[in-house]
């Protein structure tokens, strides 16, 4: 360790979806920002989820600089095969470069420290521990010397897993307190501001309403920007660092908006909260700042617990164009096992409020928690389709449906590991991680089956609610509305020719240079945002529509998004829905390969013949009242694993 001068360090972002996201990486710029502010000026931002550059081209540039701290920065688990070959990479070429990783996988900490070239692990917030740590830094001769230092997991001078307490939550007013100047330094804000045309005008969030489309917002720009830390749930299925919620001061909220609408023109703003408004005073008071503005706006993230008629009146009035609300299920026992803490009747009263003052929303759905069954789909389907019973204007192919994820530091990734679904070993955790690595929730082929079903059902499953849904609205509105609707949705109308980026992906070797790169950025990004959480259909789809034509089903089954098929013959697949299973079992053999999807209709056959074979096996969640995950492991429903490190304990309850 060094005992001298003032550290090079050096913060990289790593890719976190198999595209760049438009979303500011808020956590990355905050440490900088920190550092900055105590004297560590020698510290530089390398945003390769931003880039996606070739990988020999991220060594060389990480040799070059030559760091003595890398920290990097793991938003999610899924990076974690990225993140492998980084730093063990890092370590072969910068032997005495001290890497620090920090973000969501942290969770996973025993592994990250013993099975990659990581030396210590930020678990929680990294503003305060990541300057403590390059204080220490400078004058620690062993690892032992970071045992004072609060938020971090490393292996001492013996080996042995030391975690030492949560640093303290920095206060509200320090929340997200970023220069700006880092990435404009770098020439890449512009790919964070969204243009009208590029990131408004095929808008789900904008697009509804129109006042988006008012002479005067035509050449106003779109931001993203947070006005809260935290939640205030707790979902069994969602790891997080932060403890409860803190709402930045609502000046310093302005002061930043203030920022992007004079230096950037900005005229529309997406919070990106996970759980905006839950303070009714603060909200009011960022109605009125808001409406002072004529600025329109969008949530990201909202609960139905929050929700009145009265609010949702009041945030339009002051420009709110779109709500989204975590809704996850129409059931009330996977509500219950997911501790959403909200209710169905809640869902539902949502859903006709904002249909009532004309704001958009979607569903969003997680299914496939334990103790999902074919009742509990049934339900959250009623639920679904009452949604796009609400108003003709709703998409109902507008779906957010996903695959409950294990993932590391939560009650669900617990499950997983003590019903051997994942293995309790860290080689068993640790093949679980690789195979999860860029991938996300809506990927069947990885999927954890938690039910008592065949794992081909959760696929049926999905597609079954989306049939249900389409029907529901032919019912209520009619053959005329629904196709309006599809034959002028922008998946189609934009013309996605279902060119796939050659960047996506964690090892993407495009085949061009560096500023043609940066060069097609607008469009990667234009394209991630222009979908709104979609899972029915590809981001990219294949199918173009010409004027008001239906395309004919040659086409279709030729361009192979099969997905379209429900959606431009949804009564085919309504009539047919009994055969949904072969439907679906061709599906898979057209996306993952004869050998997955053989197995898969195999599993089906025997669980037809012995359905108590999969029940055995799996944990049989109907037997203990539809408990949350998190109570079912403190009362010892599921035995612990007697070989796990009594260091990782509270890492792997999250907060």
């Amino acid at each position: 360790m060094n005992s001298k001068g003032n550290p090079k360090i050096l913060i990289v972002t790593t890719p976190i979806r198999p595209i760049p996201t438009d979303f500011p990486p808020l956590g990355s710029l905050s440490i900088i920002s920190a550092l900055n502010k105590v004297g560590f000026k020698n510290t530089e931002f390398y945003n390769i989820d931003l880039l996606r550059p070739d990988y020999n081209d991220v060594i060389a540039h990480i040799c070059s600089a030559k760091p003595d701290i890398l920290g990097i920065s793991a938003v999610v688990s899924t990076a974690y095969e990225y993140i492998k070959k980084l730093s063990l990479d890092i370590k072969k070429h910068l032997p005495d470069t001290t890497i620090l990783l920090g973000g969501g996988l942290g969770a996973s900490a025993e592994i990250v420290l013993k099975k990659t070239g990581s030396d210590f692990i930020c678990t929680g917030e990294g503003e305060a521990t990541i300057v403590d740590f390059a204080n220490r830094w400078l004058l620690a001769k062993t690892k032992d010397d970071y045992e004072t230092v609060k938020g971090l997991a490393f292996l001492n001078n013996k080996g042995d897993l030391v975690v030492t307490p949560y640093s303290d939550p920095i206060p509200a007013e320090d929340v997200y307190d970023i220069d700006w100047s880092i990435l404009e330094n770098q020439d890449q804000m512009k790919y964070y501001i969204g243009t009208f045309e590029n990131s408004v005008k095929d808008n789900y969030n904008f697009s509804s309403d129109p006042r988006s489309f008012e002479t005067e917002r035509q050449k106003k720009t779109l931001i993203r920007i947070p006005t809260t830390k935290g939640c205030v749930a707790r979902c069994t299925f969602c790891h997080r660092w932060d403890k409860g919620i803190r709402f930045i001061p609502l000046s310093k909220v302005m002061e930043s908006i203030d920022y992007f609408t004079k230096k950037y023109n900005a005229g529309f703003v997406q919070v990106v909260d996970e759980n905006f408004g839950s303070n009714k005073k603060w909200l009011l008071e960022f109605n009125a700042e808001m409406k002072k503005r004529n600025l329109l706006w969008c949530v990201a993230g909202m609960r139905v617990s929050t929700i009145t008629p009265e609010i949702i009146g009041q945030m339009k009035d002051a420009g709110c164009t779109a709500i989204i609300y975590g809704m996850e299920s129409g059931s009330s026992k996977m509500l219950e096992v997911m501790e959403k803490v909200t209710t169905v009747e809640q869902n539902k009263n949502t859903v006709k409020w904002m249909a009532e003052h004309d704001m958009f929303t979607i569903v969003q759905l997680i299914i496939g928690m334990p103790g999902e069954n074919q009742e509990t789909i049934n339900e959250t389907a009623q639920f679904a389709n009452y949604f796009v019973e609400q108003s003709p204007k709703t998409d109902p192919n507008a779906l957010s449906i996903n695959f409950a994820q294990a993932l590391p530091g939560t009650p669900l990734y617990e499950i997983a590991r003590r019903k051997g679904f994942i293995g309790g070993s860290l080689e068993e955790e640790e093949n679980y991680l690789v195979k999860i690595s860029d991938r996300d929730a809506r990927d069947g082929e990885t999927t954890i089956n938690f039910t008592d079903c065949p794992k081909l059902y959760l696929e049926k499953w999905r597609f079954e609610i989306c049939n249900s849904v389409r029907n529901a609205y032919l019912n209520k509105w009619g053959k005329e509305s629904y196709f309006n609707i599809v034959l002028n949705s922008h998946r189609y109308k934009k013309g996605f020719t279902g060119k796939k980026s050659i960047d996506s992906g964690y090892f993407a070797k495009p085949a061009r240079g560096q500023e043609s790169r940066l060069g097609s950025l607008e469009r990667d990004i234009d394209l991630a945002s222009e979908v709104v959480s979609d899972t029915i259909h590809d981001i990219n789809e294949k199918i173009e529509i010409h004027g008001d034509r239906v395309p004919p089903l040659i086409e279709i089954l030729r361009k192979q998004p099969l997905g379209s098929l429900g959606t431009f013959y949804p009564r085919f697949f309504w009539f047919t829905r009994n055969l949904t299973i072969f439907h679906v079992f061709l599906n898979e053999l057209r996306k993952s390969g004869p050998v997955y999807a053989l197995k898969l209709i195999v599993e089906v056959i025997l669980w037809k013949i012995k359905p108590t074979r999969l029940i055995k096996e799996n944990f049989n969640f109907n037997n203990e009242n539809s408990l949350s995950l998190r109570k079912v492991l403190r009362k010892g429903y599921i035995p612990a694993i007697v070989s796990d490190n009594p260091a990782m304990e509270k890492l792997r309850h999250g907060r």
